[in-house]
């Protein structure tokens, strides 16, 4: 499971790198965490960042402080759950990062951090899907999860799932409401 990521990159440079800007006060995190009110962008307004909460709250929930909430969705999953099909159609969204941390076992109960993040210090674009849901309190509630793969040669030494992390090209059709499910289906593979 991924749980931790940083986004300490100048606002200016991730404005420029995803073509979008910050309406709110950006705040630079080094240990971004689930639960937290954290900027993404979606494929229905991706010319401006915004702040949702990392984690998706269970529909069947009554009360959200005992809901289990989702922080990773695997692709496997993803494609298989009827429950995440009409998201993955209409709710893509992008999670900007820098990095990310994995813990790798060494001794019983025991791990040591590593933070993952490009040689070139570029921001990452991570494949996320979100939800609104009217909260208790009937106020919309915006919630994101990230999608998760299984990790590649370089990260199964260290974890066994990592960030689907998309390519410029992945990008535009991740974004585009016109990407079709096979498109999608590629994208995830």
């Amino acid at each position: 499971m991924i749980d931790r990521y940083t986004l300490s990159t100048h606002h200016k440079v991730l404005e420029k790198h995803f073509s979008a800007a910050f309406k709110d006060e950006f705040i630079p995190r080094y240990n971004a965490a689930p639960t937290q009110v954290l900027p993404v962008i979606t494929q229905d307004n991706t010319s401006h960042f915004q702040y949702f909460k990392w984690g998706l709250i269970s529909n069947w929930a009554n009360n959200n402080k005992m809901s289990p909430k989702l922080f990773n969705l695997d692709t496997e999953t993803l494609s298989k759950k009827v429950s995440h099909q009409k998201s993955l159609k209409l709710h893509r969204c992008l999670i900007p990062i820098d990095g990310f941390y994995v813990w790798k076992p060494f001794a019983k109960k025991r791990a040591i951090p590593y933070h993952i993040s490009r040689t070139d210090k570029k921001p990452l674009a991570i494949a996320g899907i979100w939800e609104e849901k009217d909260d208790f309190s009937e106020e919309a509630n915006h919630t994101f999860i990230m999608i998760t793969q299984h990790s590649d040669d370089r990260m199964t030494p260290y974890q066994e799932n990592m960030p689907l992390c998309l390519g410029e090209k992945d990008i535009i059709s991740w974004m585009n409401a016109g990407t079709t499910a096979p498109e999608i289906e590629e994208i995830i593979k």
